[in-house]
């Protein structure tokens, strides 16, 4: 998920049951911040960057704020540490970005929710998770629609002067979302909210979830004993 227009197109998981996409990424995720040869991480890397192809576009501009955090390991490196650490802890921490794209960032908040219910993950923090992923949409949308208000109202010369309104549309965002968000509150609780959602999504099992996730699970396996 991710705000606007950065969302996939394309789910290849998208007949699969969201329990096992989960269990899978879980599995595949912590098997890839494990990995401690570089050569296989390269060889994951470049396997979730096939499979992703088709939105290799909206991935490629996901992986520039991962990379742009990793560029912290690689401050040590100028003081005269080994480069082949930072280098591998890169590897990982984009091989569990992809595999976090690849299960879970295609799937719907409904889909995540349910699914997160569905394999006893505490209600109210699937509540939470639901509230934060709207909340994050509104302001957004609250921001992006002030800036462009903000755009055609001010002089293109004077850089202060948008430096400091900036900040003062960021704050009124900022302020609008803590108001709304109590207003919110109070209309879902005259409703009978009980501060948990129902599982909207009803869960069929079939053979393929079940390969699925043999097949994140014997990768976690293999891993665990190259380690």
């Amino acid at each position: 998920m991710y705000l606007d227009r950065l969302e996939f197109k394309k789910d290849l998981l998208k007949s699969f049951d969201g329990r096992y996409r989960l269990l899978s990424a879980a599995f595949v995720i912590i098997s890839a911040v494990t990995i401690t040869n570089i050569i296989l991480l390269c060889a994951v890397l470049l396997a979730f960057l096939c499979v992703l192809l088709r939105d290799i576009r909206v991935t490629i501009q996901r992986l520039i704020p991962v990379n742009m955090m990793a560029l912290v390991l690689w401050l040590p490196v100028i003081t005269g540490f080994s480069s082949s650490s930072a280098l591998l802890y890169t590897l990982r921490i984009n091989c569990a970005a992809l595999a976090y794209m690849f299960f879970i960032a295609p799937m719907s908040i409904s889909l995540l929710a349910s699914s997160l219910s569905a394999l006893k993950t505490p209600e109210k923090l699937v509540s939470l998770f639901v509230l934060t992923y709207r909340a994050l949409f509104l302001l957004y949308g609250g921001f992006a629609a002030a800036i462009a208000g903000m755009r055609s109202r001010l002089p293109q010369n004077n850089t202060v002067y948008q430096w400091r309104s900036l900040a003062a549309v960021f704050a009124a965002t900022l302020t609008r979302a803590a108001f709304r968000s109590n207003l919110v509150w109070i209309a879902m609780s005259n409703r009978g909210f009980d501060g948990t959602f129902p599982v909207t999504i009803s869960f069929k099992w079939k053979i393929r979830d079940s390969i699925l996730l043999a097949v994140s699970i014997i990768f976690f396996v293999v891993v665990v004993w190259l380690i």
